[in-house]
């Protein structure tokens, strides 16, 4: 009988101790206050570190059992012509419908790789489930799943967050299995505190500086943004900049609201400034440690000889100086014929754009296109 007992090992917010992301001058600012404004984003983000912590769990359990047993999960039986035909048979509609893509329209062929790509993925999920419910049957399995707070820093090592018949898993094996997802996680929760910090300072520091003066907040401001007139020498000279800028702007009144927002703001991060430098800020949000990535290929897109010397490279199509690493990965292969160079995906915070180019670089890879797709990336 397989047996699992799932432990969520959450506090409550009342038992924990008000952690403080940063001092003024000793006074405290707390992390619930810098959460307020982003409360549901953070939310999510937990929930988002405890989901792929049971996840990485679940491959790690079925690791562990698997070399117990010396099974293997079994492969799908290849996909047929007659399945391909008999699934686009299935859905005219995604394929000849207004939003099926023209490629398709004009070549119905086009469609094969794809459709035949679906249903073996289809297919391996579906045996994978059945093999890994059979490897489980017989085992007794507990978990203690952290919870999404807990997670926001690395767990010490030697902690055991499951046990497989007796055997623990550590959180040093959790942190390995899914290093890089906990980080990206991790450092978007550290940069969404860090912007409502940021806010949060500057308000602190202005709203005290009022009070030193005796006058409110909205009045401190008012007074030192009071004189922001835009004359006319000033308005044609931004005129002017612009134009030889190759932007003429064809409502000078619109320049001139904007000249004198400008203004205002200038004035109010001079003032945020000296009232920076005048006090001790301290600022307790920790940084996020990068992470220790494994050196295994993952079934990631490869480059160069099959065997000989590897390199495994972390990197993006967006980060400037990953672009540049491409470039000399280039020579490497160009130049050493022997080497194997495999590319794994490394986007520290949510980029929509670097994650697109990511999975068409791995979908061009199984269609056998990624040097094509990279190149055309790059």
């Amino acid at each position: 009988m397989w047996i699992i007992l799932l432990m969520l090992l959450a506090v409550s917010p009342a038992a924990r101790v008000e952690e403080v992301a940063a001092k003024i001058d000793g006074q405290a600012i707390p992390l619930a206050e810098i959460d307020t404004p982003s409360r549901a984003k953070i939310v999510r983000l937990h929930q988002a570190l405890t989901d792929q912590a049971a996840f990485t769990l679940d491959r790690l359990i079925d690791r562990q059992l698997q070399a117990s047993s010396e099974a293997k999960f079994p492969s799908p039986k290849p996909v047929t012509d007659e399945a391909i035909r008999a699934f686009r048979a299935s859905r005219p509609e995604d394929f000849e419908g207004p939003f099926a893509p023209l490629e398709t329209k004009r070549n119905p062929a086009a469609e094969w790789p794809a459709i035949r790509l679906y249903l073996t993925q289809k297919a391996l999920e579906s045996v994978q489930a059945e093999a890994r419910r059979r490897l489980r049957a017989g085992h007794a399995i507990k978990v203690w799943l952290p919870d999404g707070p807990e997670l926001e820093q690395p767990l010490p090592p030697i902690r055991t967050v499951a046990l497989v018949d007796d055997t623990p898993i550590t959180a040093a094996m959790l942190e390995q299995a899914a290093a890089l997802r906990l980080y990206r996680l991790r450092k978007e929760i550290y940069l969404e505190r860090r912007r409502h910090l940021d806010i949060a300072v500057e308000n602190r520091l202005l709203s005290r500086e009022a009070k030193r003066r005796g006058i409110p907040t909205e009045e401190l401001l008012a007074r030192i943004t009071r004189d922001t007139k835009v004359g006319h020498k000033e308005l044609n000279t931004f005129l002017e900049s612009e134009r030889a800028a190759g932007r003429p702007v064809s409502d000078p009144d619109r320049a001139r609201g904007y000249l004198a927002f400008r203004k205002a703001y200038a004035r109010r991060a001079d003032l945020v400034k000296k009232l920076r430098d005048s006090a001790h800020i301290e600022i307790l949000l920790e940084v996020p440690s990068p992470p220790r990535l494994p050196m295994i290929e993952a079934n990631a897109p490869v480059l160069g000889a099959q065997d000989g010397p590897r390199l495994i490279t972390y990197t993006n199509y967006r980060c400037t100086p990953c672009r540049a690493t491409h470039r000399e990965i280039d020579r490497l292969v160009a130049s050493q014929r022997n080497v194997r160079v495999v590319f794994r995906d490394f986007i520290p915070v949510y980029d929509p754009v670097a994650n697109e180019a990511a999975r068409l670089s791995r979908c061009a890879d199984r269609l056998g296109a990624f040097a094509r797709m990279r190149s055309e990336l790059l």
